[in-house]
């Protein structure tokens, strides 16, 4: 959505964490909006036993934070950094206003994208109240692929751990692991050197 020059350009701070660094906690002031511009940072959830469940990945040139943000509110969930560093910008409240009346074209874009992750999350809570282990899986599978930019039909290799899709789904690892090696079965994806192919 934004290019690190036009960041640049209207001053937005900028910050590099490493990996395992924490962007925010679950409970925080939402006191700043942030886009990643080079990394990968996990959005996730902790149950009183220490269980983690991912809730969402954010991959380069993403926004995270905006709900809790726009209404002032506190972050539901906590921000990690997941790969060797992260390049992110920063904007508070009055930044934020500034940039957007100053390019209007990029508001009704970061507009857009906050319905999309909201009708991604509807899509998301309803696999996980509504449908069987397999069914959960291959909504996750297709989620994963919209978000990279594929369409339903395409096929790719899906790069998560059983892990990350048990925490997605609110799955028991080894339910997940059991249903995978049953979906290759039945050929509703394909497994390549232990990754799923879908």
């Amino acid at each position: 959505m934004f290019t690190r020059e036009i960041l640049l350009k209207n001053k937005v701070p900028v910050i590099y964490l490493k990996k395992k660094d924490t962007l925010f906690r679950e409970d925080q002031m939402a006191l700043n909006l942030y886009y990643l511009t080079e990394g990968e940072i996990r959005i996730f959830n902790s149950d009183s036993d220490g269980k983690e469940f991912l809730i969402n990945k954010v991959n380069e040139h993403q926004f995270l934070g905006e709900p809790p943000f726009l209404l002032s509110e506190r972050y539901p969930a906590n921000a990690v950094i997941a790969s060797e560093s992260a390049e992110i910008f920063s904007f508070s409240q009055s930044l934020y206003k500034k940039f957007m009346l100053d390019n209007p074209e990029i508001l009704f874009e970061f507009t857009n994208e906050i319905a999309k992750k909201a009708y991604d999350k509807t899509l998301r809570l309803k696999s996980i109240v509504h449908q069987c282990p397999h069914e959960r899986i291959l909504s996750f599978l297709n989620l994963h692929k919209r978000t990279i930019g594929l369409e339903p039909s395409e096929k790719t290799i899906i790069d998560v751990t059983r892990k990350e899709i048990a925490n997605s789904t609110g799955l028991a690892i080894e339910t997940v692991i059991r249903n995978v090696k049953k979906m290759e079965r039945e050929q509703k994806i394909q497994l390549i050197n232990h990754k799923i192919y879908y």
